[in-house]
């Protein structure tokens, strides 16, 4: 099943059924559905991949100065690693906005 996230645009295909007001259903032609099964638009271009997005939480806090300097630099986020670890940490959450 294809779901778009009507927030974000976001179009993922997923074996579960996924609920949630921001989940729309979608089907092979772009037709969108609502969860009560009723069609919203059928205008949307369908995008697939075959990546999948997995969000993954990650404890700041826990991490030591470097690690963070490490991280922020995999990340391409700017810091000064001279700033104390707050705000090292300050400046990747903001990154992530």
């Amino acid at each position: 099943m294809r779901y778009k996230n009507i927030k974000t645009g976001t179009i993922i295909d997923s074996p579960s059924n996924i609920i949630g007001d921001a989940w729309e259903l979608v089907d092979d032609n772009g037709v969108l559905y609502n969860q009560k099964g009723e069609v919203i638009s059928g205008d949307e271009e369908v995008i697939t991949t075959d990546e999948e997005y997995v969000e993954e939480e990650i404890d700041l806090e826990a991490m030591t100065k470097a690690e963070l300097i490490d991280f922020a630099k995999e990340q391409d986020v700017e810091v000064n690693e001279k700033d104390t670890k707050a705000v090292i940490i300050e400046d990747i959450a903001k990154a992530f906005e």
